[in-house]
């Protein structure tokens, strides 16, 4: 597997808005160059956002390569309307950045980055610290775990603001032996903290403290995933562990009143 750099220009009336068919597609296509003749499938690709932004926005995997006739319909997003000729390779979306202060220019140089961004490249052109320094900060992005402790460090407003851009209304659904939601670790993370040390229904103190030493209070959502509700701050409630239950097997509809006119009072 070999990891890339590819800028691009979300700037000027022609321009291929990359994020927003990034935000609404699965996958994208991109002109395969005579730069990217050596790409293949199951390559690691980190898109580069240039000015004003000028930091890597997205991580993504090549799922094809080589293909002469474009099958994805991401019209919507040309700027010029413009309909390119083949080949093409196709991106997957892995992840969206969000710590992109991290990912910038400035500090892509000082971990290793020597280049010009002015079109392709292979990670491996560059001091080995340069790709561990990228592995570090997508480990932030692409693990709960790490994310969780990473928001508790954030400033309240920082957390409300990436909580906020991250709700949705529709969750990723993951399949297993059973239906789940993939949730995000920041809506988590905001509704926590919103709490304090205390249960945002019965108002008690946490019954105990996690192996990190912060109160433990568990997340629920007021109107149940399953039943369309949004995994957002605006639906989410962090509550003891009997409140928490009792939510799941009671369902009492003042206990649902109450926790939605306190969530509007926010």
């Amino acid at each position: 597997m070999t990891e890339w750099i590819l800028p691009y220009n979300e700037k000027g009336k022609d321009a291929f808005r990359v994020n927003d068919a990034l935000h609404n597609l699965d996958r994208i296509e991109w002109v395969q160059n005579i730069n990217l003749t050596n790409i293949n499938i199951g390559d690691i690709v980190y898109l580069y956002e240039a000015a004003p932004v000028k930091a890597i926005h997205w991580k993504c995997k090549v799922t094809d390569v080589w293909r002469k006739d474009s099958i994805i319909d991401d019209s919507a997003y040309s700027g010029s309307g413009m309909v390119y000729d083949g080949p093409f390779i196709e991106l997957e979306r892995l992840c969206e950045y969000f710590l992109l202060q991290h990912l910038s220019l400035g500090n892509l140089r000082k971990n290793g980055y020597n280049g010009n961004m002015q079109g392709s490249c292979r990670l491996e052109r560059f001091k080995s610290e340069l790709s561990e320094y990228i592995h570090e900060i997508d480990k932030i992005h692409t693990s709960d775990e790490e994310l969780t402790k990473f928001a508790q460090k954030m400033p309240m407003q920082e957390l409300e603001e990436l909580a906020r851009r991250f709700s949705k209304k529709n969750p990723e659904v993951r399949e297993t032996k059973t239906k789940q939601y993939k949730r995000s670790a920041l809506v988590s993370a905001y509704a926590k903290r919103r709490a304090g040390q205390c249960c945002e229904l019965c108002g008690e103190i946490a019954p105990f403290l996690d192996k990190d030493g912060n109160p433990y209070l568990e997340i629920h959502h007021v109107m149940w995933l399953s039943e369309g509700g949004a995994d957002s701050i605006d639906n989410t409630v962090a509550l003891c562990p009997n409140c928490h239950r009792k939510m799941h097997i009671v369902q009492e509809p003042k206990d649902i009143l109450y926790l939605q006119k306190m969530l509007k009072n926010k």
